[in-house]
């Protein structure tokens, strides 16, 4: 008797992983470089409890999720440390934990050590992960197109832009960052903008949208669930009235 509860609590569960998504992208549609978070969902046939042989039950599976990989648009700054990236390239920054991580966001500036680090103060890496530093005093840093930094007119360091095969093959790790077990390749199909950050791809509109739809779905099957509790609770006490 509860199966139809079983389906309805499956259904729940994965609406609450895809408001969670949705709430993300909203909080995040002005951070450089993000993209959209997508729940994936599957049909999950289970076995039905029942005592005779019934149906099987059509449940709903969690699978994870996926990001649009769409770019974000290209907004113009000017500011000497700021870079965007045209093609499907990632710049490799050292995370605090020594691991090396991804990111499109390119709003960067100079830490304490005068060196190149993200807008959370994650170094930004150069080539076999060594940071990129800017003497201090420079008066005129250069970044061409291939990442390589000039300051005064002396190659300084080069930015890390790495492609992978499967960009769905990373993992995001908050902060605009991602993580993955395969090692990129150094990129092949990607430049560097100086002087412009890439925006979210994130469109609010359809975001609110989205949220609102789940939002519906959720009470919708939150009614379901309770007219079924109530209709289970009338039964047994026709029963029990029956047997009195």
């Amino acid at each position: 008797m509860e199966n139809s509860l079983y389906v309805g609590l499956s259904r729940q569960l994965v609406l609450d992983h895809a408001m969670t998504l949705v709430a993300n992208n909203v909080a995040n549609a002005n951070t450089p470089g993000y993209r959209a978070q997508n729940p994936m969902f599957e049909e999950y046939i289970a076995k039905s409890s029942g005592y005779t042989n019934q149906d099987p039950l059509s449940m709903v599976y969690d699978m994870g999720q996926y990001d649009t990989t769409s770019p974000g648009s290209i907004q113009v700054t000017g500011g000497t440390y700021d870079v965007a990236l045209m093609g499907p390239g990632f710049i490799e920054v050292m995370a605090p934990s020594g691991q090396t991580q991804y990111t499109r966001g390119g709003d960067f500036t100079l830490n304490g050590n005068s060196e190149l680090v993200t807008s959370a103060g994650f170094r930004v890496s150069g080539p076999g992960g060594n940071p990129v530093s800017i003497p201090v005093g420079s008066e005129e840093v250069v970044i061409t197109n291939s990442g390589e930094v000039t300051a005064d007119g002396n190659v300084v360091g080069k930015i890390s832009v790495v492609e992978f095969d499967n960009i769905q093959d990373l993992t995001p790790a908050g902060n605009g960052l991602y993580s993955s077990s395969i090692p990129g390749r150094a990129a092949t199909e990607t430049t560097v903008k100086q002087g412009a950050i890439e925006g979210s791809n994130i469109n609010p509109v359809q975001e609110m949208t989205r949220m609102i739809e789940i939002l519906r779905t959720y009470q919708s099957t939150m009614n379901m669930m309770k007219n079924e509790h109530d209709r289970q609770m009338g039964a047994i006490q026709k029963i029990s009235k029956l047997n009195a």
